[in-house]
């Protein structure tokens, strides 16, 4: 059989869904987009599944793809189950981090996860089902995948997606729905929905961009069995998740705290941010009580408790070790980035996706390097733009099949020459341009207004999700010496009533012809060389703004412009693309447009003065009644802005030459605020908590 894929990889518009209302707190990476049940049900373990013995539940991958880099090999599919199998049976080898003050209620669910052999029909399978669908991706409504599931109370569905969206925030790495303990939430037919982006399914692997939140299925899988999040369904130190042995604690963690982390009057030992309920990158354990929460689930629940019978086991062939299905390969592969922008000149990675175990890989590149490969995973090097034919034969002892697909390359990327600047007066340049959408509205080069020149980079609207751009390349390594920034023009019209904007513009970099997810993000907590330009998550609308209408903007001269400036690290070398980023999590008719003009890199005059407003400091942090802004040997005009998280602005004041601004914080709210800092060269954000 023969089967023929067309694919015009130029730009992916991703078509799906995630939450979180106060921009200022988004977590660019959220790990789990789980909504809790109203409430869990305290219970006492059940003895049925509580003994010595290992509970086998029969599991199925849904990879829902459209045949691009989310359309994963089985290997990976492999290594995410056999992470998952060591964290339920406490043989993760990261258990030798645990702190020693929580070694006495390391616990075992002794639960074993494997690949149904016999699908609903009654057919041989490998326990991956390939999907190719437009739904590779959930927007709010989670729904379409059910269409996809195995009956629930027979098979563990995991659907691997390219993105998951609930709740307005686009950026979750799972979502699970969790069943409460009695069965009190009733599921529709086949309504399970354990869902993973497959970029953060196992360690990466097969090329997919590597990530150290390796336990994050295991994270979901545990949802699905009515554990909760370790500080519970909300924030703050009323909440709990009815586990006895997990320590009260306050809200998530990130990264990798030191222990020990205290709040919520848990100490000595403080919070359990290694638990595998956490959203810390150092998850690495269970305790007895949440094995025996999972346990009694299973025993208990209506749409678990069928699940690890002897004649489930038997009917989905997990009992016995079967042979391999007698039949030949369903020939399939994945390939490319995140983002689906292949370059001429750079390596693309192709790894096989084929089903029922192929032994042999014949793949045809035409106008590659190299044109032939039989490697399971073949690096490829197309030399020039232009849509070329890729073809793969799987095959095995039965026969074989083929999978042909057409892809796009789109022109190398291209240097700047020594002035640095992007200006928009290419035309060549323009075409090149990489925009870059989910859910938004696309930026686009115009010429009906620019700071200078005849054109400038324009967002016409401000539809909900994510807009963005990426330069060509900057050639870091022609600036020599310290203190180099980024600079642009900027003008934006925002009306003075309206929808609130939930959003701002993050000002990112990445490597040139690199569209990883985590690139994209600008996500450096997983060692990715990316990472953002500006200080904190965003420049905010109130700040960007340069001008109030109500009708579509457009600036009419320089006086409705601003300068903004960013500081490059001093140890960026090399190539480099800058990409602005609008984010808006929700819908808004306040904004009215956007412009971008003349960004240069560059070394400004008079660096060592204007660094100096950089090292400015925040005292008391946290503040109750009074906080102060030091401004260290400043000579300049300075603004300060403070915000609370909604971006909402609080207090703002101007003073020139001054050492210290003085702030009366006594009528704040209990919180976190953002203060900002603007001069006419920089800007720059902290975080500051004010406590009653």
């Amino acid at each position: 059989m023969k089967k023929i894929i067309i694919y015009l990889f130029s730009i992916i518009m991703l078509l799906f869904t995630i939450p979180q209302s106060a921009f200022a707190q988004i977590d660019w990476l959220k790990q789990c987009g789980t909504v809790q049940p109203s409430a869990f049900s305290v219970m006492q373990p059940d003895t049925i599944v509580n003994g010595d013995s290992v509970i086998v539940i029969p599991t199925v991958f849904h990879i829902l793809t459209q045949g691009g880099s989310e359309n994963i090999s089985k290997s990976h599919v492999l290594r995410a189950l056999q992470i998952m199998n060591q964290d339920f049976n406490r043989q993760n080898p990261d258990t030798f981090d645990i702190p020693a003050a929580f070694h006495p209620v390391r616990g075992n669910p002794k639960i074993e996860f494997r690949l149904a052999r016999i699908d609903p029909q009654g057919n041989c399978t490998d326990g991956i089902d390939r999907i190719y669908t437009p739904y590779t991706a959930t927007y709010n409504n989670i729904t379409q995948v059910y269409n996809f599931s195995w009956p629930i109370r027979q098979y563990m569905n995991v659907y691997v997606m390219k993105w998951i969206s609930v709740q307005d925030y686009p950026l979750n790495l799972g979502l699970t729905g969790p069943v409460s303990m009695d069965s009190s939430l009733i599921l529709p037919d086949n309504g399970d929905k354990l869902m993973i982006v497959y970029h953060s399914l196992a360690d990466g692997f097969n090329g997919v961009t590597p990530s150290r939140r390796k336990h994050i299925l295991s994270h979901e899988m545990a949802h699905a069995f009515a554990l909760a999040h370790t500080w519970g369904s909300g924030a703050g130190c009323g909440d709990d998740d009815n586990v006895s042995d997990t320590p009260l604690q306050d809200d998530q963690n990130y990264a990798c705290p030191t222990f020990p982390k205290i709040s919520c009057n848990n100490g000595p030992n403080g919070e359990m941010f290694n638990n595998f309920m956490d959203y810390a990158e150092c998850q690495n354990m269970f305790t007895e009580g949440q094995s025996d929460y999972m346990r009694t689930c299973l025993a208990i629940n209506d749409w678990r408790d069928s699940l690890w019978k002897p004649a489930n086991l038997a009917a989905t062939g997990v009992d016995a070790i079967l042979p391999s299905c007698q039949s030949a390969p369903e020939a399939d592969f994945g390939y490319g980035n995140f983002a689906g922008w292949l370059c001429a000149g750079k390596p693309v990675l192709f790894y096989e996706a084929a089903s029922m175990n192929a032994t042999s890989y014949q793949w045809e590149f035409t106008g590659g390097i190299p044109a032939t490969s039989t490697d399971t995973f073949p690096s490829v090097i197309f030399p020039d733009s232009g849509y070329y034919t890729v073809k793969l034969i799987a095959g095995n002892a039965f026969g074989v099949d083929t999978m042909v697909k057409i892809i796009r390359i789109e022109p190398a990327e291209v240097n700047y020459n020594s002035a640095m600047t992007e200006s928009f007066e290419d035309s060549a340049f323009n075409q090149q341009i990489a925009p870059w959408t989910f859910l938004g509205k696309k930026w686009s080069v115009t010429n009906v207004a620019a700071y200078s020149g005849n054109n400038s980079i324009r967002l016409d609207s401000s539809l909900n999700h994510i807009s963005a751009f990426f330069t060509h390349t900057f050639d870091l390594n022609q600036l020599t010496g310290t203190g180099r920034v980024l600079e642009f023009k900027e003008a934006l019209g925002l009306s003075a009533s309206g929808s609130p904007i939930n959003g701002g513009l993050r000002v990112i970099w990445k490597r040139p012809c690199a569209y990883e997810f985590l690139e994209m993000f600008a996500d450096t907590s997983t060692g990715v060389d990316a990472g953002a330009l500006n200080t904190g998550n965003a420049l905010f609308p109130g700040n960007l703004q340069t001008v109030v209408t109500n009708q579509p903007f457009i600036p009419i001269d320089t006086t409705q412009w601003q300068t903004i400036t960013l500081p490059i690290p001093d140890n960026l070398t090399g190539e480099i693309q800058i990409g602005f980023t609008w984010y808006n999590f929700t819908p808004t008719n306040k904004f009215k447009g956007m412009y971008i003009d003349d960004i240069k890199v560059m070394i400004p005059v008079g660096i060592a003065e204007n660094n100096a407003v950089l090292n400015w400091m925040l005292y008391p942090n946290p503040a109750t009644n009074q906080l102060t802004i030091a401004l260290p040997n400043n000579r300049k005009e300075v603004t300060a802005i403070i915000s609370d998280i909604t971006g909402k602005i609080i207090y703002k004041t101007s003073a020139t030459a001054t050492q210290k601004i003085e702030v009366n914080t006594s009528d704040f709210a209990e919180g976190i605020y953002l203060v900002q800092i603007q001069t006419e060269n920089f800007i720059e954000t902290k975080k500051v908590i004010v406590t009653k």
